[in-house]
């Protein structure tokens, strides 16, 4: 089996299960602060799933009320759609799709940029507290990427109340993982 057979294959089961990982449905896995970063990396292409509690990059995890809440769900929204969330200094990584899902939204909104959103209704559990992740797939398609040098990504940046993001990786050299805490941006998928 090809490289991209393998990618292909853990990427769709990884999808396949994303959605009864919500915390909704697996309380046990939702820690604010923590957020995780998968990564299959072939040729020059990125495939990449990130997932979040909404708290980390909203500051909240009910439904959007106010329109100020609306409107961060949607800077939020289309932010995670159009920015690609790994890159290097000289890859020149572009968003070629993406997919957000996440439950905190208010009104629908158009997104004509080749991007879904899924809007459900919040879920409680059994305490009556609420839960609601982001969850976000991309294909990136990178000028130039050698897997040995680092990639970056902006998120631990762009979000502060991510305090831990915890990134996997797969590609033609092996596997490996990673932890980045606030404010540090680079791995080394390549490193041994």
């Amino acid at each position: 089996m090809t490289l991209s057979k393998v990618t292909n294959a853990i990427l769709a089961a990884t999808i396949l299960t994303a959605g009864s990982t919500f915390a909704s449905d697996n309380p046990g896995a939702h820690q604010h602060g923590h957020a995780e970063l998968q990564l299959a990396i072939e040729d020059n292409q990125v495939d990449l799933i990130f997932t979040s509690p909404a708290y980390n990059l909203l500051g909240f995890e009910h439904r959007a009320r106010t329109e100020e809440q609306k409107a961060l769900v949607t800077e939020t929204t289309n932010w995670l759609g159009e920015t690609p969330l790994v890159d290097t200094a000289e890859a020149g990584c572009t968003v070629m799709n993406a997919v957000v899902h996440h439950q905190a939204g208010g009104d629908n909104h158009g997104h004509d940029h080749g991007h879904a959103h899924d809007h459900e209704d919040k879920h409680a559990d059994e305490n009556g507290s609420t839960h609601s992740d982001f969850e976000v797939t991309q294909t990136l398609s990178c000028s130039r990427l050698d897997a040995s040098e680092a990639l970056s990504t902006p998120l631990t940046e762009r979000f502060p109340e991510i305090e831990h993001l915890n990134v996997e990786w797969v590609w033609s050299g092996g596997q490996g993982s990673g932890r980045l805490d606030h404010g540090e941006t680079s791995f080394r998928p390549g490193a041994r």
